[in-house]
């Protein structure tokens, strides 16, 4: 892998100040660079689109602030992290701009380097099995509550721009959101067709 390629393409800040839905297609295919303990990369091939205070699926929903989501509410291009079950992580990236919380959530990816690391975080033996839902990715590259605020365009995390994308996108509801009465029929979950990590097909 050409890492001085991977550095070239790296998205720029202005990138995420763009609505969700625009974010979560361009950046399947992409690759998720990620410097934690050794550096790990993913392929991104499942992502959802939130779209602030008027999706009910959003924890930015009417545009309550708390503690925990206020990064939502800051200029796209930083990392919104949250766990759930007490020991696993969601990552999202924030993007818009300050005051128009919307979100990217990355659900899936393809692993491409750093896989013996990912392998021990995970402690299963299939690699099939190790970045392919949103808590194992995490799992995998060692994400957690750190990771909240960090920005997206720093030297050990950033997402490089894959130039040639030969794949079809296939849009359908979000997964886990049955919730919300308003939008949880919304085709914003983007995925690459066939690819095999991807969670839910």
């Amino acid at each position: 892998m050409n890492f001085k390629k991977l550095r070239e393409n790296k998205r720029k800040r202005e990138f995420f100040f763009q609505n969700a839905v625009k974010v979560a297609k361009n950046i399947l295919g992409d690759y998720l660079v990620v410097d934690n303990g050794g550096l790990m990369i993913g392929k991104i091939v499942e992502v959802e689109a939130y779209l602030g205070v008027n999706d009910d699926a959003s924890h930015s929903f009417r545009g309550r602030i708390t503690k925990r989501n206020k990064v939502l509410f800051e200029d796209g291009g930083v990392v919104y992290v949250y766990s759930i079950y007490g020991k696993y992580f969601c990552f999202n990236i924030v993007v818009s701009r300050k005051g128009d919380p919307q979100a990217v959530f990355v659900r899936a990816l393809e692993p491409i380097l750093g896989i013996e690391i990912m392998l021990k975080h995970r402690k299963v033996e299939r690699i099939k099995m190790l970045t392919n839902g949103p808590c194992r990715w995490t799992t995998a590259f060692g994400i957690d509550k750190k990771f909240l605020g960090r920005s997206t365009v720093s030297k050990s995390l950033y997402i490089s721009q894959t130039p040639s994308k030969n794949f079809k996108i296939v849009s359908a509801k979000r997964i886990g959101i049955e919730y919300a009465n308003n939008s949880r029929d919304l085709p914003l979950r983007f995925y690459i067709k066939d690819n095999s990590f991807v969670s839910k097909k």
